[in-house]
């Protein structure tokens, strides 16, 4: 087997107030700040050695994110279900001061390895469709994926040995950068939450 490289880039910031949900809500897009968010990261990667192909999230905040990034690497972005967010069923577009109220969100943020949002996913059904789609990338290939902040967390939760339990230990900024090899040897974590 050859190396593969994964570069897992956070969606960057977006339009809805601090303190909501967005979840799989439409029509979430970058803000200003979100876009230079975006344009740091897409220089970071272009000196970080060839790209050949960015995917990303089908919601519009991932994909306004990965065309910046395509751009400055020359390519076009494919969108990937399986990179999509975690869908929070009933909780999406809620305000975190809401949520708070709630026992079952308590303990989802406590017990994710055993806890289902109402009508929505667990972290191990995000977490197997993440890997589900590493599985698909070439060997000897660099792919950059733009995705959601718990979507990575459940990959680098993976590759790192932890429960999802934990998850919330690891920090993803808006357009942060994480990179992974895969090889024969496993995976091999060369950045985690890296800001340009």
């Amino acid at each position: 087997m050859v190396t593969k490289t994964v570069h897992l880039v956070r969606h960057g910031s977006h339009v809805l107030p601090p303190g909501v949900l967005a979840g799989r809500l439409s029509g979430v897009k970058l803000s200003d700040a979100g876009r230079e968010q975006a344009y740091r990261a897409a220089e970071r990667l272009a000196k970080a050695g060839p790209v050949d192909a960015v995917q990303c999230s089908p919601l519009e905040r991932t994909c306004e994110t990965a065309i910046i990034i395509a751009e400055r690497l020359g390519l076009v972005p494919v969108q990937v279900d399986a990179l999509v967010e975690i869908s929070f069923g009933g909780w999406t577009g809620s305000s975190f001061e809401e949520l708070e109220e709630r026992e079952d969100w308590r303990r989802w943020n406590h017990f994710r390895s055993g806890t289902r949002p109402p009508g929505g996913e667990t972290m191990a059904e995000v977490q197997a469709r993440a890997l589900r789609h590493m599985e698909t990338l070439a060997d000897g290939s660099a792919t950059v994926l733009v995705s959601h902040c718990d979507v990575i967390r459940a990959l680098l939760t993976h590759w790192l040995g932890m429960p999802t339990d934990l998850l919330l230990r690891l920090e993803i900024a808006p357009a942060s950068i994480s990179t992974v090899e895969i090889g024969p040897w496993g995976p091999r974590i060369l950045r985690i939450n890296e800001e340009a």
